[in-house]
C-alpha cells in the first residue's frame, strides 16, 4: 500500500511538473477523448516523451506485450488508422 501511494504521489508530480511543459496537454485530452483512464494518460505522456516500448516496459514494470496492449487500446480510443503513428498523434496533439 506504501508502494502505491508514493507511486500515486510520483504521478500526481510527474503530471504537473509535465503540464508545465506541455501547457495542458492532459486536460485538453481528456476533454477531446473523456474515456481515456488516469493509466491511459500515463501512457500518453510516456509516448509523448518519444520512449520505447522496452523502456516504457522498464518503468512501468508491464511486460513489453502488456504497453503493446496498452499501445493499441489508445490506437483505438483515438480511432487511429494504421498509417498514423501514435507517438506522432501524441506530439502533434495540442
Amino acid at each position: 500500500l506504501g508502494a502505491n501511494a508514493d507511486s500515486d504521489n510520483f504521478w500526481e508530480l510527474y503530471q504537473n511538473n509535465f503540464n508545465l511543459i506541455h501547457k495542458n496537454f492532459f486536460k485538453n485530452l481528456k476533454e477531446k477523448y473523456p474515456s481515456l483512464t488516469p493509466s491511459d494518460l500515463r501512457f500518453c505522456a510516456l509516448l509523448r516523451l518519444n520512449l520505447s516500448t522496452k523502456d516504457i516496459a522498464k518503468f512501468t514494470q508491464l511486460s513489453v506485450r502488456g504497453v503493446e496492449g496498452a499501445r493499441y487500446r489508445l490506437r483505438k480510443k483515438f480511432n487511429l488508422d494504421e498509417g498514423t503513428s501514435l507517438i506522432d498523434f501524441l506530439l502533434s496533439f495540442q
